[in-house]
């Protein structure tokens, strides 16, 4: 019998074994499923009351980022296109957001003009870029613009641009690069690739051209009828110089002498010549005036601005000229300072004067040679004139009338 009792014993040995394991491998997913469970749930409350979730109004956090808002209009935003390829850029118009208040300007007391200024101005990082733009664009007469070739003479003047500014960057704008311009910096914006395209002339077409130009790039944009008379570097005194981001000059200053026909202010900046940080909402204001003058424009002489043959001097410098850009200036210098009524309040300025992010330079700073405004005219060039204009009035047609 004993013998027998051994011999189950013996037999039964392997399923006690295995009862045995089996029973300690269940306690141990036991143990293992019972501590994962108190860890989640420490977790989720220590995590929760240490950075104050509300549980009863808990919403999962998104998988991804949210996708950027829209463009706010902040200075020197861009944004690319994929429309070539990923490597066009699209640049933005910067300007500044609109308050209700209104101002009155102009230098006509009994017909002010009514201008909404804009508060607070836009931030831009004062310094000039190293550039220098120039453009050459054919006539509108011109048979094949394509082909077109200037005259190497035109360009006589260029050469004290690039000797004087050693190490900037010099660009000569034509046809074909102004096209490609737009159309990657503000191919976005279907009413400037119209507007430049259908321009009624050259000079218009070119004035809105540097807009864009610094606008987008910054720099200094020069006519091809100036002349450098001081590095760019010199340009703004040094103890401005990091809140200067935009350089304009006076053209006409009318003082106490008689008024001028195709002149409508008291003092006038000149575009011919004009340095500046890119993205200033300046040129934004201006792009805005010349889209709003063409429809004028259009309007009075029952066109379409791109079918207007014959404008006069005047029509054309109100539009995109200097009369427009002094508008738009002084509507700018109005908002850095609210004391200026007039363009008068800048009549007999004798030194540079920095309003706002705007440094405004006397007469003889970029109309030295002149004989109106207190220009220095006698042949010498004084200390503060750094450029000078032949006035050799290309935009006018092939006759080149001039202007003094």
């Amino acid at each position: 019998m004993a013998q027998q009792n051994e011999l189950v014993a013996s037999s039964s040995w392997p399923a006690q074994f295995l009862h045995y394991v089996s029973r300690r491998r269940q306690r141990f997913y036991g143990v293992i499923a019972v501590a994962l469970v108190m860890l989640a749930a420490a977790t989720f409350i220590y995590g929760g009351f240490a950075t104050g979730i509300d549980f009863g109004s808990y919403v999962p956090r998104p998988k991804a980022a949210l996708p950027p808002a829209h463009n706010d209009g902040a200075a020197g935003t861009v944004v690319p296109t994929g429309a070539h390829g990923g490597d066009a850029v699209q640049t933005q118009i910067p300007t500044a957001p609109v308050t209700q208040t209104q101002t009155q300007t102009g230098d006509d007391a009994g017909h002010p003009a009514q201008t909404q200024t804009q508060t607070p101005p836009v931030a831009v990082q004062p310094g000039i870029p190293a550039k220098i733009w120039q453009i050459l664009l054919p006539k509108s007469s011109s048979k094949s613009k394509e082909s077109f070739v200037a005259d190497p003479q035109i360009l006589s003047d260029t050469p004290t641009w690039l000797a004087m500014n050693t190490d900037y960057v010099y660009t000569l704008v034509g046809q074909k690069g102004g096209d490609e311009f737009v159309r990657k910096h503000f191919g976005t914006d279907q009413r400037i690739v119209d507007a430049y395209t259908g321009m009624p002339n050259v000079g218009m077409k070119s004035d809105l051209l540097r807009y864009l130009i610094l606008s987008a790039e910054g720099g200094v944009y020069t006519d091809t009828d100036t002349v450098a008379l001081r590095p760019i570097d010199e340009w703004v005194p040094e103890g401005v110089r990091d809140k200067a981001a935009v350089v304009v000059g006076i053209e006409w200053d009318r003082r106490d002498g008689p008024g001028w026909t195709d002149i409508s202010h008291w003092v006038q900046f000149c575009q011919w010549t004009i340095a500046a940080a890119p993205g200033h909402p300046v040129f934004g204001k201006m792009v805005e005036r010349i889209l709003a003058s063409l429809d004028d424009l259009a309007a009075a002489h029952g066109v379409p601005f791109g079918q207007l043959a014959k404008l006069d001097s005047f029509e054309v410098m109100n539009s995109t000229g200097p009369a427009a850009w002094t508008d738009v200036v002084f509507a700018q210098l109005q908002e850095y300072d609210p004391s200026l009524t007039d363009t008068k309040d800048l009549s007999y300025m004798d030194e540079p004067k920095l309003i706002g992010d705007i440094l405004v330079l006397s007469i003889d700073g970029f109309g030295m040679g002149q004989p109106h405004s207190k220009s220095t005219n006698d042949g010498t060039v004084p200390e503060d004139a750094l450029v000078r204009h032949l006035f050799k009035g290309a935009w006018r047609g092939d006759k080149r009338k001039r202007r003094i």
